[in-house]
């Protein structure tokens, strides 16, 4: 009984559907043919590759779908055609699931763009960006010496 015990609980772990797999796992099934015709790769990769202005993309799904398993393919994917990207999956250290606002988001991805880039050799590409979408923050933002 132990054993059996032990074995369900193998199985069970060896299929969490809150975990992505990593792009290349042999565990990876390809689902295209129930989920429909489009694969990330070519749908939201070629935009994302050919467009010569910023594109914004929504990839969306229920819990356990696959999501983030098909973002980290497409991941891979882009940082075999010459993009650097980051990933990453919004958690609390990031985002309160229960009172997220827009200005989390922000400062989210910021810190993990920065995390990402600390090694970069040039980084005024970034510092660039940066400053301009601090620019559009201060837009957005109430005077905060109001609250002074």
């Amino acid at each position: 009984m132990v054993q059996d015990f032990a074995t369900l609980k193998k199985i069970y772990n060896a299929f969490d559907p809150f975990r992505p797999l990593p792009a290349g796992d042999p565990a990876y099934v390809d689902c295209q043919e129930v989920r429909g015709d489009n694969d990330i790769l070519v749908e939201v990769g070629r935009e994302i590759l050919l467009s010569d202005r910023k594109t914004c993309q929504l990839y969306a799904g229920h819990r356990g779908a696959g999501k983030s398993t098909e973002l980290l393919r497409l991941q891979k994917y882009l940082n075999e055609q010459g993009c650097f990207v980051v990933y990453f999956a919004a958690d609390e250290q990031d985002i309160e699931p229960e009172d997220a606002q827009y200005t989390d988001i922000l400062l989210g991805c910021t810190r993990r763009l920065l995390e990402a880039l600390k090694d970069n050799a040039n980084p005024e590409p970034l510092v660039s960006w940066l400053k301009s979408r601090w620019d559009d923050l201060k837009d957005l933002l109430p005077d905060v010496s109001t609250y002074l």
